[in-house]
């Protein structure tokens, strides 16, 4: 027994050691394991990379983010922005939000029932529909929604909103389009209509942002101002889109786990930076002025294809005003700045370019006083002239054989604006032309904008030049320039004889701060200021007893000189006719100008307006619509310039302020034209109709005409400009 037991000790102790001996063994193992992984950290954290060929399978490859600068404003010269970017939204909806969520929960207790019938249970309660009643709750908010956009964006009613939002939903649309670029204030008003005001994901409201370039004053000065977009490039936008686009920035992201996009610290970063802002020389209200009273002269003829208008201030050749007006080849068509035509249209200008042989004459002494006279000689002057037909009209009214320059120049003689020419240059025609250089009217010259035409004149030498030519390029045939080279002439008269060079734009600014500085630049020095003088002393006998009378008693004094051209067709115009001026069937087409600067007797702006026909037996003359236009230009500049309106005084009658009514006959469209929004909107609705509207201002179109039968909640539209 004693032995038994104490075997059975000895067998307990040398298990003991056994297990002491593992487990010594296995704490000496894990004691090199840890060491060898400590190692191995250290070795990674310090010197260990990973071979370039499997980063990718650990690490996604960072994503290059572009940040786009906001392009910079351009502005008047009074900082009125005329082209900024805003952020706009385009507005989606995604019609399925919570369909599945509503199915889900009817499926839910189908199920539950469906084990209580497996159950047997007794009693078993019809299924609860839950998913079913929500759909419904949501249909009728998407109704309500429906009418609330129909508010906001009266282009569709709130039916076809409501049919296309549960078409979409049928459907499993997830962005159907309910507007484009719309602003932050109506995304926000937006916001609270029903449905979307409960969010994206319940409501199914998606806003698209993309910064949009706005224009806020439509398509005023739109030609000068221009565009950027894809090659198409025209304008200050394009010419000084180096400063107003900026730097783009860019950064490197990664995604996470999460399919969330992070900035990757690795990798560097480059901040965007905006555009610069570029300041204009053009007045707002003196373009609105320009524009409305060149499309007043006009709008209702069909037969003018185009009219431009530009201002130009005298002492520093600040471009204050532009307007090209156009329609496409259909007369009648509508009026928009199509072109820049004020740059591009090369063409021979008639009689305001006898202001340029006027100088040339009194400049070189041959004219030394403008009652020198010369003989009628029955308005012929021998060399292949035509007879000028004024002259023999003079001559029987007045029974004179003589006439003096400055009647001649009133009644704009080609007679007499060809004899002077021939006598004194007939035989140096050369001198003659190198007036014309200096006077920067053979070469073109920079400009803020691309587009200026290069002029062509035939002088000696040239093709072009005949025995006829001196006198005809003398009384503006033979030589052809652009308006703009036309305004920046006369502009050089009413300066005393300094030639400003044309601008448009004064600064480029970031944040307010002036960063470069543009201004005044002299092209040449035409003449003397005695010359000057004379010469605007014979512009303003055209306005006084010429052919401009329609700008006598203008608000300011008017000098300047009205001027009538027929324009070169081309081959397919002429339709095979021999003479270059008219078609075959003896339609030609005129351009009526006039050229001038106010007031004259202390010059402040330049002025030009012209209008451009189609093919048409009809004349268009300078003293008619371009005076008109002029003289409504002149008056309303002065109404807003207090230098020469003054302050308003305190007496005085006001008006009454009734607000205008149309008559309307019933079932039949009113007539609106002319009205202001409130007025226009009160003889719409009232005549049980509804009506959209576009542009600001007064009415000048309405669509259907007026007296066009239309049934009650039709709508009109409405334009205002």
């Amino acid at each position: 027994m004693s032995k038994k037991k104490k075997r059975e000790i000895q067998d307990t102790f040398l298990n003991r050691d056994r297990i002491d001996v593992v487990m010594t063994f296995l704490s000496l193992g894990f004691f090199v394991l840890s060491i060898v992984i400590i190692a191995c950290i250290i070795r990674i954290q310090v010197g260990y990379k990973v071979p370039q060929k499997v980063v990718h399978v650990f690490r996604p490859q960072p994503q290059k983010y572009v940040d786009k600068p906001v392009r910079g404003r351009i502005l008047a010269h009074d900082g009125r922005p005329l082209a900024i970017s805003t952020p706009l939204y385009d507005i989606y909806m995604d019609c399925t939000v919570r369909k599945a969520e509503f199915e889900e929960i009817d499926r839910q207790e189908e199920r539950r029932i469906q084990r209580m019938k497996e159950q047997k249970k007794k009693e078993i309660p019809e299924p609860k529909r839950k998913g079913a009643q929500a759909e419904q709750v949501w249909k009728e908010k998407a109704q309500a929604l429906s009418k609330g956009l129909a508010v906001l964006f009266p282009g569709k009613s709130a039916d076809r909103y409501y049919s296309e939002i549960l078409k979409g939903r049928e459907e499993g649309r997830k962005h159907v389009l309910i507007r484009k670029n719309v602003s932050h204030a109506t995304l926000n008003r937006l916001k609270e209509l029903p449905l979307f005001n409960e969010g994206a994901y319940k409501g199914g409201l998606i806003a698209d942002p993309h910064d949009e370039r706005i224009y806020p004053y439509d398509t005023l000065a739109r030609r000068v101002i221009g565009y950027v977009k894809d090659s198409l490039r025209r304008g200050l936008e394009a010419n000084f889109d180096y400063e107003l686009h900026g730097r783009e920035g860019y950064e490197w992201r990664r995604v996470t786990d999460d399919k969330q996009y992070i900035h990757d610290f690795d990798s560097a970063t480059v901040r965007k930076v905006d555009g610069n802002d570029v300041r204009t020389t053009l007045d707002v209200d003196f373009q609105e002025i320009a524009d409305r009273a060149l499309r007043r002269q006009i709008a209702d003829d069909p037969q003018i294809r185009a009219g431009i208008a530009v201002i130009m201030e005298v002492e520093t050749g600040a471009i204050r005003a532009m307007v090209n007006l156009s329609r496409d080849t259909v007369p009648g068509s509508k009026l928009w700045e199509r072109d820049n035509l004020v740059l591009k249209e090369v063409g021979e200008q008639g009689s305001v370019m006898k202001t340029v042989t006027l100088t040339t004459l009194v400049e070189d002494g041959h004219v030394k006083t403008l009652e020198q006279t010369l003989p009628t000689n029955h308005g012929v002057v021998p060399g292949g002239y035509r007879q000028d037909v004024h002259i023999l009209d003079y001559e029987r009214l007045t029974g004179r054989n003589e006439i003096t320059v400055k009647h001649g120049f009133e009644i704009s003689s080609n007679y007499v604006f060809t004899y002077l020419p021939e006598k004194y240059y007939g035989s140096r025609p050369q001198d003659f032309f190198d007036h014309i250089y200096a006077y920067r009217l053979g070469e073109k010259f920079d400009f803020d904008i691309d587009g200026l035409g290069t002029p062509m004149v035939n002088r000696p030498g040239t093709p072009g030049w005949s025995k006829t030519t001196l006198g005809t390029t003398a009384y503006g045939y033979g030589m052809s320039v652009t308006p703009l080279h036309v305004v920046t002439f006369y502009n050089a008269i009413a300066n005393k004889g300094r030639m400003m060079k044309p601008y448009l734009v004064e600064s480029v600014e970031k944040d307010g701060n002036v960063i470069k500085k543009y201004g005044p630049s002299v092209l040449n020095n035409i003449c003397s200021r005695a010359t000057a003088d004379t010469v605007t002393r014979a512009l303003k006998a055209v306005v006084d007893d010429g052919t401009a009378t329609r700008l006598k008693g203008a608000k300011l004094s008017v000098a300047g000189k009205t001027g009538t051209a027929q324009v070169v067709l081309n081959a397919k115009e002429r339709g095979g006719s021999g003479d270059p001026y008219h078609d075959i069937s003896g339609r030609k087409k005129n351009q009526g100008t006039f050229a001038g600067f106010f007031p004259a007797e202390d010059p402040q702006y330049t002025i030009l307006v012209t209008v451009y026909s189609y093919l048409s037996r009809q004349s268009f003359y300078g003293g008619t619509k371009p005076a008109l236009a002029v003289r409504e230009i002149v008056d309303n500049i002065y109404a807003i310039d207090r230098q020469w309106s003054g302050k308003a005084v305190r007496s005085g009658d006001v008006p009454s302020m009734a607000a205008k009514t149309a008559a309307t006959a019933e079932g039949k469209v009113p007539d609106v034209k002319g009205f202001g929004l409130v007025d226009a909107l009160y003889a719409v609705e009232n005549g049980g109709y509804k009506c959209i509207y576009e542009g600001s201002g007064h009415v000048a179109a309405q669509s259907p005409a007026p007296g066009t039968v239309l049934g009650k909640g039709e709508t009109i539209r409405l334009t205002l400009k």
